[in-house]
């Protein structure tokens, strides 16, 4: 996933893949940065122990394979697979989309004042065609948090979608730098929090190995939220789970696929469970809602 930013206030967000970073497989396109004066790091919420407390929003039953399982071929071809997109890719046919796609998450907004170009298009379009959404909100350490979350949440509220809401955690550029893990995990925590709040679902945190490392030092608080991996192979058939976590629940585990609808290169993601599954998590979040 990828996040633009032009000179001034004023920010463009782009595709849905890896900006510049290590973290991810090489991604497409970096971030533009922005000469302005450097921010002070915020002060960070002391961030509380890892919660006993399940996920209000009951998730499917499918087992979570441990790192040392291999799960059987069938199974891995039973997941359902989806997709997530963004400006990136403007033109968009949901109707062939859909014969090839099982689920959707789509980029919504960026820092503090930034919603992709093509959010409302691709909501409104993803929904008529009967595919499952979530929104997804690039996060910025060094921009206020609770103007990230009133963002986020204000272009949710009247249709929050069928997935959770999603905090895209990946590092670029120097916005990582300069905070201490326990400062990074503080401003996330303030996040989550705001957003469930606003909108009753813990947010899916997407992030990869390297990012949740390095600049979250894998800190436990959040092991109790549902899990978006990014983790790009060619051969693996499940990937690694971040310490903590227990099991995942989509995996991001390409950024050039081809789906029919889609001119070029596209990301895909695995759900952790079957076309049934999926349906059973979306339903139980239209009930929580």
């Amino acid at each position: 996933m990828k996040s633009l930013k032009l000179l001034g206030p004023l920010m463009l967000t782009v595709a849905c893949t890896s900006p510049e970073a290590p973290p991810r497989p090489p991604a497409a396109t970096a971030p533009v940065a922005v000469a302005a004066a450097p921010v002070a790091a915020p002060a960070a919420p002391a961030v509380a122990p890892a919660s006993a407390e399940a996920s209000a929003v009951q998730e499917p039953s499918t087992a979570a394979p441990t790192a040392t399982q291999t799960p059987a071929a069938h199974q891995v071809a039973a997941r359902a697979r989806g997709i997530d997109v963004s400006h990136y890719q403007p033109t968009v046919d949901w109707d062939r989309v859909k014969s090839s796609t099982s689920f959707v998450f789509i980029k919504a907004t960026d820092s503090t004042g930034v919603v992709d170009p093509r959010f409302a298009s691709h909501w409104s379009g993803a929904k008529k065609a009967g595919l499952p959404r979530g929104a997804y909100h690039f996060f910025h350490p060094k921009h206020d948090v609770d103007q990230q979350v009133a963002l986020f949440t204000r272009h949710l509220k009247s249709d929050p979608g069928e997935l959770h809401p999603v905090v895209d955690v990946e590092e670029f550029k120097t916005e990582y730098q300069g905070f201490t893990c326990e400062q990074l995990s503080g401003m996330l925590q303030r996040f989550s929090q705001g957003v469930e709040k606003e909108l009753g679902r813990k947010p899916m945190i997407y992030t990869n190995h390297q990012t949740w490392q390095m600049s979250f030092c894998n800190h436990p608080y959040f092991v109790d939220h549902p899990l978006w991996l990014a983790q790009y192979t060619s051969h693996a058939t499940e990937p690694k789970l971040p310490p903590g976590w227990k099991r995942w629940l989509f995996w991001q585990y390409s950024e050039s696929g081809t789906v029919p609808g889609i001119p070029g290169a596209v990301d895909q993601s695995y759900f952790n469970g079957s076309a049934q599954d999926l349906m059973a998590l979306s339903q139980a979040q239209a009930t929580a809602d």
